[in-house]
């Protein structure tokens, strides 16, 4: 024998709730699931004609899609906050160390003044040439983390570069007659 089962009648409570699971889903966040109206149907035990006529009168399934697209949207825009902070703070940390590396370039060349001054071994050519390297590297990934172009430095870094170079080679000529001019010989 066929055991029927009962149905419950569909009340305005029990309608409220298959509607609401049925548009709005549930649980939450990402792990949000949409039951189809079987799922809700076997859930709460009604009658199968009477919910589809239901859903369809009340225009459930245009409700749900609108639902569904309002809530993909808050998804996404959350989604895009999250990655818009997570990368100011990358923005800030490079900015830090951008700073850092400025501040210890400039001790670098500050010691390496005072030596010369003192007449001490001063930094060679292909050192200061890193360091110059360094800051400009600094000064681009700071310009990046503040959203600035960085196509116009490149053309001026080259430029400045070849300037540099030539100014290391004469400070290397200079201190070489300097040298020379201690161990007694004059030019």
């Amino acid at each position: 024998m066929n055991k029927k089962t009962s149905k419950n009648k569909l009340t305005d409570t029990i309608k409220a709730k298959i509607r609401n699971d049925f548009v709005h889903g549930t649980g939450e966040g990402v792990d949000k699931l949409f039951p189809t109206l079987d799922d809700l149907i076997d859930k709460y035990k009604v009658a199968q004609s009477t919910l589809y006529r239901t859903a369809r009168d009340e225009n459930w399934k245009i409700q749900k899609e609108q639902f569904k697209a309002e809530f993909q949207k808050k998804l996404d825009n959350d989604r895009i906050k999250k990655l818009s902070t997570e990368s100011i703070k990358i923005d800030n940390t490079t900015i830090s160390l951008a700073k850092g590396l400025f501040t210890t370039v400039g001790i670098m060349i500050q010691e390496n003044s005072v030596a010369l001054q003192n007449g001490k071994k001063a930094l060679k050519a292909n050192d200061i040439t890193s360091l110059a390297n360094a800051v400009s590297i600094a000064q681009r990934i700071t310009k990046l983390a503040l959203g600035e172009a960085t196509h116009n430095i490149d053309a001026k870094f080259t430029e400045n570069t070849d300037a540099f170079r030539r100014a290391m080679e004469l400070l290397d000529t200079v201190e070489e007659q300097r040298r020379s001019q201690s161990d007694g010989v004059t030019h």
